[in-house]
């Protein structure tokens, strides 16, 4: 199979069969043994596509003029984008292989079908966005996100402030790793990475985080080796709001794949964590980061953050609890069609549940960070006023980010401030007896 056939195979099993799109992906460069050029472009299309899905509904949708096959609507979405976006790719090269591979899926008919909508779609100009009168409508359109999510963001943060989130999601996320600082320093590992030839440079938003562009950072020994980790910026300010001390004792209650947790132990050497998921398969994923990194002191089991029964007391508590995900949509761009409004209500309900589980097993004095990697007022600032207004023996601690300028018990990190994932962090203290 050549590339835009396994883009359709990846796009299908996504859209259609509830795949992750990494892991999708992932499965089907191994599948089939791809160079990194191909790689490229084969998760350039499928990407590109599912980021941009609404918007080339727009463009197309005048030249469907009859019902059409899912896969027939899924081969045209996949060469509007190539289209549009990709520069690179003759038009005619990406129109003669839709047709090849409808004539292989579907016969002669179909192809004719797929041949006459990109030919007309091709010769005419783009539709007009700008035409699109109602704002949200039009907003929804440019950037491919839905309705009910920009109608949330304007509800919290105005029409511009939605229209700046939702754009600064429109783009390719920056990379960022972190430096595991109980093995090397930041800038020994960035002369290393330097040396090796890597374009990387220091993050001021965080005292373990460097910024990479481009190259395949995942093939440098320095990772095999266990001097760094990927990790995104606003997810490494955890372990700024959580302050861990040597020889504290910390769970990290919705740890896997255990990022925030590890974070933690490796500034704490003589300290013990406890890493739990709820998924048995998820947990060996923590063992493996934790062995590969060289970190020793800890315990790693399933657990239902929710009602586990934990060992022992704890002097921190991380709880990277489940969320809508909004905050991630630029690497997982199927979230936002697959979220519905109606799912924020259960997800808010489980948070609180896990808030008000784990906060049992805090030490008084202790500190709990609460995080989400999403934009949603309901599952971030309203949980974590409720979850105090329930506990009495609760109280909100601030916490400082200085390159944000910020000091206060919680903060939404907004993509646009940065260039980072969306994020909420919000810090408690339990009350001394």
């Amino acid at each position: 199979m050549n590339v835009r056939e396994l883009a359709l195979e990846v796009y299908t099993r996504i859209t259609e069969e509830g795949g992750y799109s990494n892991i999708v992906l992932n499965d089907i460069i191994k599948e089939n043994n791809l160079d990194p050029s191909d790689r490229g472009l084969l998760t350039e299309i499928v990407y590109g596509t599912i980021s941009k899905r609404l918007t080339i509904e727009f463009y197309i949708k005048p030249y469907i003029r009859k019902k059409i096959r899912r896969w027939q609507k899924s081969l045209l979405y996949l060469s509007v984008y190539q289209i549009v976006w990709l520069e690179r790719v003759p038009n005619y090269a990406v129109i003669n292989e839709a047709v090849d591979i409808a004539k292989s899926i579907g016969g002669p008919g179909h192809a004719n079908v797929i041949n006459g909508i990109l030919r007309n779609f091709e010769r005419n100009p783009l539709r007009d966005i700008g035409s699109v009168k109602k704002d949200i409508s039009r907003l929804s359109i440019e950037t491919s996100i839905p309705q009910w999510i920009l109608k949330q963001w304007e509800t919290h943060h105005g029409l511009e402030g939605a229209a700046e989130i939702a754009r600064a999601l429109d783009t390719h996320p920056e990379m960022y790793i972190r430096t595991n600082t109980s093995r090397i320093s930041r800038p020994e590992l960035l002369e290393r990475l330097q040396l090796d030839g890597h374009d990387v440079e220091e993050s001021g938003l965080q005292a373990d985080a460097i910024r990479v562009r481009g190259g395949d950072i995942l093939r440098s020994p320095l990772y095999r080796e266990g001097y760094f980790s990927i990790q995104d910026l606003s997810s490494m300010l955890v372990n700024t709001a959580l302050e861990p001390k040597t020889g504290d004792t910390v769970l990290d209650a919705c740890s896997a794949p255990g990022g925030k947790g590890l974070h933690a132990l490796e500034k704490m050497p003589d300290g013990h964590i406890d890493m739990s998921d709820i998924h048995e398969h998820k947990v060996p994923l923590i063992k493996a980061q934790a062995k590969r990194l060289g970190l020793t002191n800890l315990s790693t089991f399933r657990g239902d953050a929710a009602s586990h029964d934990y060992p022992g007391m704890y002097d921190r508590i991380i709880v990277d609890a489940p969320c809508s995900g909004l905050g991630v949509i630029r690497r997982k761009p199927e979230i936002r069609y697959e979220r519905t409004e109606q799912d924020i209500a259960p997800l808010v309900e489980l948070q609180l549940e896990i808030l008000n589980h784990v906060k049992n097993y805090l030490k008084p004095g202790g500190i709990l960070v609460y995080s989400t990697c999403t934009i949603h007022q309901m599952e971030n600032e309203n949980v974590a006023f409720t979850f105090k207004k329930q506990n009495e023996d609760m109280e909100f601690d601030p916490f400082t980010i200085d390159a944000l300028g910020f000091e206060g018990p919680f903060r939404q990190i907004l993509p646009q401030e940065a260039g980072t994932d969306g994020f909420f962090i919000a810090r408690f203290r339990k009350k001394e007896k």
